[in-house]
């Protein structure tokens, strides 16, 4: 739903009930993750999208019940389903929609944790007594003891969303709302200024790090989020890492990679890559064994940065780095979501 904000915000400015279709859960293929919400404002008005057109109009219609009165329910959609392929969700999996009616006291609160990055989830219940009885669990903060707050933080920890089956037998759908992924970017190229509108685009907090004064200017990155004047590995020392965190080494110069690929491979950043030729490469490996890098951590970097598919410009070169972080998302959120039991509510 965080795509959605500014128009749930303006509708309900206005006066008008607001009603939400949002994914909780996808088996199989379809479009969009758990999370991805339609709106349906009390004019007709209709913002996001749950499956990229598949079965818009079908939310559609189930919310427009929902501000006419109708209980919150949920819907099921999928080619098990009879009406499998009049909704249009040929792609062969299946997913089901919460369509309930917005509380409007959430979004302000809301809205600012987006603003400034500060982790919250929203919580949606799923029982038929309480269906579609939201709530805001701050990540931050003291615990409020309950299962509906554990089932929720438990999930934004990891910044996943999906329904979980609290302790006392109820399913909540969590929707995560992580504060967004570090992405260190160590040099002041052409290539770097690409990189940095490419991680913006793809909902990275951007900070470019180089020492040289001549070179980092705000005129040359004006996507980034931080302009750092620092040395790599001195930035590293301090700067937070966790696993979402990414790491780029666009110097290919070897006084900044080995201090700041040391100190990135000693942390436990989700991604690690260093651009260089395969002369440059090799050098780079050797001296980081010199300096007691083992061979499992050397394992870890993705070198040559990006997927090989003979890039040129620093566009294209943007373009295959981003692609490689994709993957590499991809594979480590797996690996999250099998450390928490999600309840299957599809039957």
């Amino acid at each position: 739903m965080r795509d959605i904000l500014p128009h749930l915000v303006r509708w309900t400015d206005d006066g008008q009930a607001v009603a939400i279709g949002s994914v909780i859960e996808r088996i199989g293929s379809a479009p969009r993750d758990p999370g991805a919400a339609l709106a349906v404002s009390a004019s007709g008005e209709v913002a996001g999208s749950v499956t990229g057109g598949c079965v818009e109009p079908a939310v559609i219609r189930e919310a427009t019940e929902v501000l006419n009165g109708s209980p919150g329910r949920i819907c099921r959609y999928g080619l098990t389903d009879d009406d499998g392929f009049d909704v249009g969700l040929s792609c062969g999996g299946t997913i089901a929609i919460a369509v309930y009616a917005l509380d409007p006291a959430l979004l302000a609160p809301l809205g600012d944790a987006v603003e400034n990055d500060t982790p919250v989830a929203l919580t949606v219940r799923l029982a038929e007594e309480r269906f579609g009885e939201q709530r805001l669990v701050p990540g931050n903060g003291a615990p409020m003891g309950d299962a509906v707050e554990s089932a929720a933080r438990a999930l934004l920890e990891i910044g996943e969303s999906g329904v979980i089956e609290t302790g006392e037998g109820e399913l909540v759908f969590v929707e995560s709302y992580a504060p967004r992924p570090d992405l260190y970017i160590f040099g002041a190229s052409d290539h770097v200024a690409a990189l940095v509108t490419m991680g913006k685009f793809l909902g990275y907090r951007v900070t470019v790090c180089d020492p040289r004064t001549t070179f980092m200017t705000r005129d040359r990155f004006p996507d980034a989020d931080e302009l750092a004047l620092e040395w790599p590995d001195r930035f590293l020392e301090n700067a937070p890492v966790d696993a979402r965190t990414a790491i780029c080494m666009m110097t290919h110069d070897l006084k900044f990679d080995v201090p700041a690929l040391k100190r990135a491979l000693a942390s436990n950043a989700g991604y690690i890559g260093a651009i260089g030729s395969e002369k440059t490469r090799a050098e780079r490996d050797a001296r980081l064994r010199d300096e007691g890098v083992g061979e499992a951590d050397l394992a870890r970097l993705h070198q040559p940065i990006g997927i090989q598919i003979g890039a040129r410009t620093p566009e294209e070169v943007a373009v295959t780095i981003a692609a490689q972080l994709i993957e590499s998302n991809v594979i480590a959120r797996a690996k999250r979501v099998t450390s928490v039991a999600h309840a299957t509510v599809l039957s």
